[in-house]
């Protein structure tokens, strides 16, 4: 075990918060995106074009949420 000074466990928590924070963002967006596409591709199937588009965007985001709970916990 090394002895760091103040500045050395600042920047390492800088680090690590960043890395967070680009991963909860990520999670988020590749949330939407994949439930948006999978709604508007269940849409094009069926052809009842907002409703699955506007589904699939609720659930996505809310299994991003879930995934980012799971994630910060």
């Amino acid at each position: 075990m090394t002895l760091q000074s103040p500045d050395e466990r600042r920047d390492d928590d800088k680090k690590g918060s960043s890395t967070s924070a680009e991963s909860v963002a990520f999670l988020l967006l590749a949330g939407v995106a994949v439930g948006l596409g999978v709604g508007a591709g269940i849409d094009w199937l069926v052809d009842k074009f907002p409703l699955f588009t506007a589904i699939g965007v609720f659930a996505g985001f809310a299994l991003a949420l879930y995934a980012v709970y799971l994630e910060t916990k």
